[in-house]
């Protein structure tokens, strides 16, 4: 993987069969608009250098075992997920999968990765 993506974990899950990069972003959580903003921009390009390490070959040249699986980002944020970060992880999860955008093609014609989600920890029950 590149050498500038940083992922707190990656391990296989055996239930779903997928490897799991897993990135932890937690608070404190800013108060203000414009704290806001900065703070979602930086976690949206952290998801997406997740995404692009994923689809363009890095996971697969650190661990082969890995091409051809399905891969799961999965945002985990333990004391408590914030409505805006729940919206934007859902929303950036629809945008990789749609055909009109070079995140969607790359993620059609990869052939490190055989499908892709980017869900919370609290959407899988991990957090309360």
């Amino acid at each position: 993987m590149s050498d500038n993506v940083s992922i707190n974990l990656i391990t296989e899950d055996a239930d779903t069969g997928e490897f799991v990069l897993y990135l932890l972003e937690d608070g404190p959580w800013p108060s203000g608009e414009v704290d806001w903003n900065d703070c979602l921009i930086r976690i949206q390009d952290h998801i997406l250098d997740a995404f692009d390490a994923v689809v363009d070959g890095g996971l697969a040249k650190k661990y082969p075992e890995s091409v051809g699986t399905k891969v799961r980002i999965q945002v985990d944020s333990p004391s408590g997920l914030p409505g805006k970060l729940n919206e934007l992880i859902g929303k950036i999860d629809e945008f990789v999968h749609q055909q009109d955008n070079e995140y969607g093609q790359g993620l059609a014609n990869s052939s490190c990765v055989s499908g892709l989600r980017i869900v919370t920890g609290h959407s899988l029950g991990t957090w309360p």
